[in-house]
């Protein structure tokens, strides 16, 4: 089910106020997501507000009583570490939610994975399929076949 408009516009209204900048938001599985200048550091799934965490900034979110993103799948119970429950009152007070926002960008920042080498391409460069230009040999020419001789004729001749 998708995020709760109302829910939705009222978090962007919050964000907006604390002068961060821009907020992009999205639909993502069935939820929004929220980026910063490309970087994706909150998200809302079942009308919750999550935002990201790492081993810093975790036990901030857990003496405020939050917990992981959780979800049901084939009879046990998947906990997300990565995304954590923001506190509702947070919302209420603009600077308050500056922190937690910088805090969880920080997050973000701290947990990107590096760009690495670019990957090789499996297709060659052009520079490399192409050939050069071979001049087309002719096919020698093979002997044209004579008939068969019968088997008879054969014996009559190995015979002399």
């Amino acid at each position: 089910m998708a995020a709760d408009s109302d829910f939705r516009d009222y978090v962007l209204d919050c964000m907006a106020a604390t002068g961060m900048g821009p907020v992009e938001n999205a639909r993502l599985f069935g939820g929004t997501s929220f980026k910063i200048d490309g970087a994706l550091f909150a998200v809302i799934l079942r009308n919750t507000l999550y935002f990201v965490v790492d081993d810093l900034s975790r036990p901030r979110f857990e003496a405020a009583g939050m917990g992981p993103f959780t979800y049901a799948r084939k009879n046990q119970q998947r906990v997300i570490p990565r995304w954590y429950e923001l506190p509702e009152d947070v919302l209420l007070d603009a600077e308050d939610l500056r922190d937690w926002m910088r805090e969880a960008m920080a997050a973000v920042r701290r947990t990107a994975k590096p760009a690495g080498k670019p990957r090789a391409s499996k297709k060659k460069p052009a520079a490399a399929k192409a050939r050069p230009v071979q001049k087309a040999r002719p096919k020698p020419e093979k002997p044209a076949k004579t008939a068969a001789k019968p088997k008879a004729a054969a014996r009559k001749v190995r015979g002399k």
